[in-house]
């Protein structure tokens, strides 16, 4: 809705009144859009009044999951550059066979690697340059 700030106002699980009807919000979209659970049994085409009733929060518990899906992000991040580069030392890349195809090679690191060293080694061989 124009003049709303349905970003700063509003979350999901809030419910939202209007024309004496009552939907629950699903996603905040920008400070005018916002998606309900369901359609208004009749469109709202001029600016309608609407009250909000937030929903009940528990901050505790929501910090927590916001640092446990932080946590899982970045540990998926890094097994899928593990699964790209290498997996606990060991260093995966293409080599060319004398019929012009390509096949997957695997040698154990001697070292522990960073990604960039992974991709540096990976680099220097001829078959897998442009990695």
């Amino acid at each position: 809705g124009h003049g709303t700030s349905f970003k700063t106002q509003l979350h999901v699980g809030d419910a939202l009144l209007a024309n004496k009807e009552m939907r629950v919000i699903k996603m905040v979209l920008s400070p005018i859009s916002i998606s309900i659970s369901s359609a208004f049994t009749t469109d709202l085409k001029t600016p309608t009044q609407f009250k909000y009733i937030n929903k009940p929060r528990d901050v505790t518990r929501e910090s927590q999951a916001k640092v446990a899906k932080a946590r899982m992000e970045q540990e998926e991040v890094e097994q899928r550059a593990m699964g790209t580069y290498g997996n606990k030392g060991e260093i995966i890349y293409r080599e060319r066979t004398e019929h012009g195809s390509y096949r997957i090679k695997r040698e154990q690191a001697t070292t522990d690697m960073t990604r960039s060293d992974l991709l540096s080694v990976r680099a220097k061989k001829k078959s897998d340059r442009y990695c």
